[in-house]
């Protein structure tokens, strides 16, 4: 039920509660309808008010007695209530699932409404409203502040004149579905038009308030049920159920068409039906062909021939290349052994001359700015960053010659050990007067390698 107070039935404007509306005149049906709920209270022995706050100043009912809190600002007040323990426990929601939008404003596209009071947004399964305008394409609704998409019964958005201004119009919320959908577009407004004058007679006509409530729900539902037939008609054609094979016709027996939608039950998958392949498709990809990352490509059906579409040959899964895996332009045997490289494409006389020559290796200065390349140095030892192959490699070190009037002095350095990993130098130094002492004093020292 809608709640209804004697304020909002004998409300002095036509919108409750705003004062620069028109004056209001109280209709028939609704001070019908709230006698009606007056009648029912009595009968039932309820306590009706607008507040919870009204509520709990009733204190005297014996336990088990009914309550209903209709109209109370904070809406998550209203509902049923129930005395039992010296208190008014709550029962659930006041609000239905079928319900009238009011206030409606907004653009014929982008349309804003509210619920009357006492109704929950949450509870809302079924709502009908009068569009203020025509819309001209897609639709959204905004109600208490929550924006939702309006869609006809196959899924699609609303074409121009689906709504039109002073038509009422049903929407309906199905599981599933993110929005509201239209119940009722352009082609069966004449039905929703006709249950609703039909309601109106009938609660006109009624003896009393009770009879005409009944009977005027009575006609709705039987409008919502030829309009919801309807819908799921237009939505059968789409959709056409679950098969065991594929079918070849649609429900009606006539030809199938680009979009239509079955569900194989064999198959356990969902099937598109296309005219240009005259056949059902997969309606998503086949999980079978995908490929898993995990896998690292292990679940490529034939390696070999995914190779091949790739541009890759068998050297692609070669760990090395012999004689027999070069095509005949390539470089041919005799080429490719050690220093014998003769092709003239290679430059080879100038890589041959290569052969023989030293090669620095490592190096490590004192004199002056110090720099060393993969050698570092501890006293007389020097280490290599990177260790050699093996000890054939020479050393050069280039002593320091100082003079000082007439005395001047030579290095004359030696080697003294010699590793893969390191080597360590020693000498004497000769002094122009002819005495020799211990080696002292920086250098520059280069180390050499000549291949064999």
């Amino acid at each position: 039920m809608n709640f209804l107070t004697k304020e909002f039935v004998y409300r002095d404007r036509e919108t409750f509660g705003v004062g620069s509306t028109d004056p209001h005149k109280p209709k028939k049906e609704e001070i019908i309808a709230y006698l009606g709920q007056m009648e029912i209270a009595a009968a039932l022995g309820a306590v009706i008010v607008k507040t919870k706050a009204e509520l709990d100043t009733v204190t005297d009912k014996p336990d088990y007695t009914p309550a209903i809190v209709g109209a109370d600002p904070n809406q998550a007040l209203s509902g049923y209530y129930q005395w039992l323990g010296n208190t008014w426990n709550y029962v659930r929601d006041l609000a239905d699932s079928i319900t009238r939008l009011v206030n409606i404003g907004g653009t014929g596209n982008a349309i804003t409404a509210e619920l009357r009071l006492g109704v929950s947004l949450s509870a809302v399964e079924l709502a009908f409203f009068v569009p203020a305008h025509n819309n001209t394409g897609a639709v959204t609704i905004m109600v208490e502040g929550v924006e939702k998409s309006v869609r006809n019964g196959l899924g699609n958005e609303l074409s121009e004149d689906d709504l039109q201004a002073g038509y009422p119009a049903m929407v309906a919320v199905f599981p599933g579905q993110d929005g509201y959908v239209l119940l009722n577009p352009a082609n069966v407004e004449a039905v929703v038009l006709a249950a609703k004058q039909a309601a109106i007679a009938a609660r006109n006509q009624a003896q009393t308030a009770k009879q005409a409530a009944e009977e005027a729900l009575s006609n709705l539902e039987a409008a919502v049920e030829q309009a919801s037939e309807l819908a799921f008609q237009r939505f059968n054609k789409l959709y056409l159920g679950s098969f065991n094979v594929n079918p070849s016709t649609d429900n009606q027996g006539g030809p199938l068409k680009d979009g239509m939608l079955c569900f194989h039950s064999v198959e356990k998958k969902m099937k598109v039906y296309s005219e240009d392949d005259s056949d059902w498709i997969l309606a998503t990809p086949d999980t079978s062909d995908f490929l898993n990352k995990a896998n690292n490509l292990g679940d490529v059906s034939s390696k070999s021939a995914a190779r091949s579409n790739l541009g890759l040959g068998a050297l692609a899964t070669s760990s090395k290349v012999g004689t027999n895996d070069l095509t005949d332009s390539s470089v041919s045997t005799g080429k490719l052994k050690s220093k014998a490289v003769t092709d003239p494409k290679l430059n080879s006389a100038k890589l041959n001359t290569l052969v023989g020559k030293p090669q620095v290796v490592a190096l490590y200065s004192n004199i002056g700015d110090d720099a060393s390349f993969n050698l570092t140095r501890s006293g007389a030892t020097y280490t290599f960053g990177t260790p050699q192959p093996d000890t054939s490699y020479v050393v050069q070190v280039v002593g320091q010659r100082t003079t000082q009037g007439n005395l001047s002095y030579i290095n004359i350095v030696g080697m003294n050990v010699k590793s893969k990993a390191s080597f360590s130098l020693n000498g004497l130094r000769l002094n122009s007067a002819g005495s020799i002492s211990g080696l002292s004093g920086g250098f520059d020292v280069i180390v050499y390698r000549v291949a064999n």
